[in-house]
């Protein structure tokens, strides 16, 4: 079980704890499933076995969805008059199906760009604005690696995740998606002209200059290299910044600063998050919204200050009081979820289990290789998707 995990279990181990005390003669139980076939299947054999469940924290899951495995928060808010002014509104919006609000978003994790400090510094630039556009990305990652080159050693300005969620954040800049609003067809969106355009930008930049090294997804690759110093900035999920700022020889050194967004586009930012939700089948639902309420929405609660020391908070009043500002740069990443929009596999589950490479694409430059390179490789993921049905 990694560290994250362990955390998550004992923040809620404690505010159930908390909750027992505050309500006498209730027990709350926090169990942890696990099974090789993975967390879905785990959760339909404990429903099947008839074991009671009442709260799940849990992926944003389309077959879960489907199979109506979530009740539905809105009638609670209103019995209580409540709203959710609270929460970001975009995250709202991904967790809100066909009118249902299916669980309370939580850690989310948008998209940011980590900088080496020091190698701004070297170069004499400043430090990214909270507005910035991929040309000056780029710009700006050229002049680092000139700044700070070292004999034998390979460096770069950036590094760029060149995957779907990636793409998808940098599609919806420029007002497109790049697969159907259904979740099943990218043809005809992956290889739309706005996305040839937009991946166009981005690989003239990286094929010219050289600057900027393409990997393969947004976590780990972009972690070892930004630890290792080889780069000055490179774009990757929000939870780097906890491990980068706990570890001794990279605590201090990076700042954080927001997803470059097209010159004549709009912010867009790709989050994934988590969701807590009543089960559909639970027999004790007002329990379930009470621990929700006093608990998770509860912005002075105990739970909020614990989760804030290792995750991003999404009730909005509890990010202050957490004294989660204190570290250097979330604010930046907070004003991320105001241009949350959905990754492609909470439209599709399918997609988590697909790998797409495609070596043309890297290489090309001009519209026309990219139109044809993205073309198929849309095909590529539709028939996979067919496939996997």
């Amino acid at each position: 079980m990694d560290s994250n995990t362990k955390n998550r279990i004992s923040s809620f181990e404690k505010s159930a704890k908390l909750f027992e005390d505050a309500n006498p003669g209730v027990k709350v139980h926090v169990e942890k499933l696990a099974t090789p076939k993975g967390y879905r299947t785990a959760l339909l054999e404990r429903a099947k076995d008839n074991k009671p469940i009442d709260l799940i924290y849990a992926n944003h899951d389309t077959i879960q969805i489907e199979q109506n495995t979530f009740a539905d928060l809105v009638p609670m808010f209103k019995s209580d008059k409540m709203t959710t002014d609270d929460l970001y509104e975009k995250l709202v919006e991904m967790s809100t199906v066909k009118g249902k609000l299916i669980g309370i978003p939580l850690n989310p994790l948008p998209l940011a760009v980590f900088y080496n400090k020091e190698w701004f510094d070297k170069a004499g630039m400043p430090y990214p604005d909270k507005e910035w556009t991929w040309d000056q990305f780029f710009n700006q990652s050229i002049k680092l690696q000139a700044a700070n080159r070292v004999e034998g050693k390979e460096i770069f300005g950036s590094v760029v995740p060149l995957d779907l969620h990636l793409v998808e954040s940098l599609a919806r800049s420029s007002g497109q998606s790049i697969i159907a609003t259904d979740g099943n067809r990218f043809s005809g969106y992956l290889n739309s002209k706005p996305v040839v355009s937009a991946i166009t930008k981005l690989l003239f930049h990286m094929n010219t200059s050289k600057a900027s090294k393409a990997v393969s997804s947004t976590t780990a690759p972009v972690f070892n290299e930004l630890r290792a110093f080889n780069i000055g900035m490179g774009i990757g999920a929000a939870n780097m910044f906890y491990p980068l700022e706990a570890t001794s020889q990279t605590a201090g050194k990076f700042g954080f600063a927001p997803l470059p967004f097209l010159e004549k586009g709009a912010k867009a930012n790709a989050v994934y998050y988590n969701l807590l939700t009543i089960a559909e089948g639970s027999k004790q639902k007002e329990l379930a919204w009470k621990f929700m309420k006093d608990v998770i929405l509860n912005p002075d609660s105990q739970f909020q200050k614990d989760w804030g020391q290792q995750d991003m908070l999404t009730v909005k009043s509890a990010v202050p009081k957490s004294g989660q500002l204190t570290f250097k740069g979330m604010d930046v990443l907070i004003e991320e979820l105001n241009y949350a929009v959905m990754p492609l596999s909470y439209r599709n589950t399918l997609l988590n289990s697909i790998k797409v490479s495609d070596q043309s694409l890297l290489t090309a430059t001009t519209e026309a290789e990219v139109m044809a390179s993205l073309s198929s490789l849309a095909e590529e993921i539709d028939k996979k998707l067919i496939d996997k049905k």
